[in-house]
């Protein structure tokens, strides 16, 4: 079964020593890791410390691209960090409302349980056997959730339509603002040279 992933490491240097690991692990019939990351929540953003895609042939350690990749993003941009502040759910946004969902998804998942200053590993990984990689990842103090790498594809492929619409939406209002902006303002100036004018008619 193909899987996302996340391991909380409460120790930071940790998280990097297991990355280090896990990149040397020889793909076989059970396991095979195709993206891995390591990530840390800063001021209330996930943000991207360290990552390699095996897929990537191009050169032998490739910038993280794909499904993590593309979930990285999406967990560092605004969908994210609406969720992460407990504004409302990626349900809510989708549907217009950012109501809270009690049916949490990975989005949510990560964003409310990755603490301020907690340092992760994200994989995406084929697993005939869960234990292979929770021998690794477990080696340390750790948090590990899984989720099934289909799912999560149509959930990140949703969460960056949101996230366009929501900049969208944001350029219409802000464009929307500085019209009405440029019209009072262009009111005040007209108003502001009739008096000039004015005054100086009277000086006559």
């Amino acid at each position: 079964m193909s899987n996302i992933i996340m391991a909380i490491f409460e120790t930071e240097s940790e998280a990097y020593q297991s990355f280090s690991e896990l990149k040397h692990i020889r793909p076989d019939d059970k396991t095979q890791i195709a993206q891995l990351a390591v990530v840390k929540k800063e001021a209330n953003q996930v943000l991207l410390k360290d990552s390699i895609d095996f897929n990537d042939t191009s050169r032998d350690y490739a910038a993280i691209g794909g499904l993590v990749g593309g979930l990285v993003g999406i967990l560092s941009g605004p969908i994210g960090v609406i969720i992460g502040y407990g504004i409302g759910s990626l349900a809510g946004a989708a549907s217009g409302s950012m109501a809270d969902s009690s049916n949490n998804n990975l989005i949510e998942e990560v964003t409310t349980k990755l603490l301020d200053g907690d340092t992760a590993l994200i994989l995406l990984a084929h697993e005939e056997d869960e234990a292979v990689l929770d021998t690794y990842l477990s080696a340390y103090k750790t948090s590990i959730m899984r989720w099934d790498a289909l799912a999560v594809a149509h959930e990140v492929e949703l969460a960056g339509k949101i996230q366009d619409e929501l900049y969208e939406n944001v350029q219409k209002v802000m464009n929307q603002r500085r019209l009405e902006h440029l019209k009072e303002q262009g009111s005040d100036i007209a108003d502001s040279l009739k008096a000039t004018f004015k005054r100086l008619r009277g000086k006559k």
